[in-house]
């Protein structure tokens, strides 16, 4: 979060967007105080393009705070002793395996591929924006016909073009089909539309409330509010090498609420050891979180 102080006469609105975030956070964190709040105020009436970051921010972690994972509640466990050799143990003889199928083909194999933790924006033929996540690969089959591609790997956020071909994309999970429209796919058929009209086979898709916080990794974030500890650590996985697991089953359902810098994924893991009260040893291709 910038300093008022020490802040520049004019930010870049990426920096002032997050800025705005980071102050979502702290005050919804249950530890701000009477003075971070005035604080809040006078960071919010510095600029127009201050106040505007600010609302957006506002709306954003409304729309976050009325989803599933957000609304659940969850007491977060004592610290107590935890045994967790024996889980890392398991853990490793899972590991090689885990990691050779993950990582490998047919990522080499397609039109366009990304390694982990990189992201890459393409262009296809007939001007639809690809933003192709961390370990993900696309293949492109167009034809007159139709404009297909299939998401071989990982995650894409497309952004396609209005034309009487449509466009549609392959996934383990189904076809999605939009036009003039902006979505992000999983391989496993999961679909966030954010603009535009999208359908999965016949089913018409409805734009997601969240579909900001749930792409934001398109900007190089990870946006979560009160989402269990369990589902954070498995898309952190995603963008970095090594597997992650808890020694405690219980840690699970922890609630945890932030927005991290994707370029700095051991940043996330720092965080939960500053904030919550955690701890996490470090072995090759493998952090025990307990």
């Amino acid at each position: 979060m910038t300093d008022l102080c020490a802040m520049p006469a004019a930010q870049p609105i990426s920096d002032l967007s997050d800025d705005a975030l980071d102050w979502q956070v702290l005050l919804h964190s249950g530890n701000a105080s009477t003075a971070d709040q005035a604080r809040y105020r006078r960071w919010c009436a510095l600029s127009p393009a201050h106040a505007e970051a600010a609302r957006e921010a506002e709306a954003l972690w409304l729309d976050i705070g009325h989803t599933p994972t957000a609304q659940a509640t969850a007491a977060v466990p004592a610290r107590r002793k935890r045994h967790w050799a024996a889980g890392v143990a398991a853990s490793l003889v899972l590991l090689a395996a885990a990691v050779a199928g993950w990582q490998q083909a047919p990522v080499l194999l397609a039109d366009y591929h990304t390694g982990l933790g990189e992201r890459q924006v393409i262009t296809l033929a007939d001007g639809t924006r690809v933003t192709l996540n961390s370990a993900s690969a696309l293949s492109v089959a167009f034809s007159e016909r139709e404009r297909r591609v299939v998401l071989d790997a990982g995650e894409a956020l497309f952004e396609t073009t209005d034309e009487p071909r449509p466009f549609v994309v392959d996934t383990a999970g189904g076809s999605v089909q939009g036009s003039a429209a902006t979505f992000s796919v999983r391989r496993d058929g999961r679909v966030v539309l954010a603009r535009g009209e999208a359908k999965v086979g016949e089913q018409q898709l409805t734009v997601a409330p969240d579909a900001g916080a749930q792409t934001a990794w398109q900007r190089g974030k990870l946006i979560f509010n009160g989402k269990p500890l369990g589902q954070v650590l498995a898309e952190l996985e995603r963008y970095r090498h090594g597997r992650i697991v808890l020694s405690d089953s219980k840690l699970a359902a922890m609630e945890v609420s932030g927005v991290f810098d994707l370029d700095e994924p051991e940043a996330l893991l720092r965080t939960l050891e500053q904030r919550y009260g955690l701890k996490v040893t470090y072995l090759p291709w493998l952090a025990v979180v307990y």
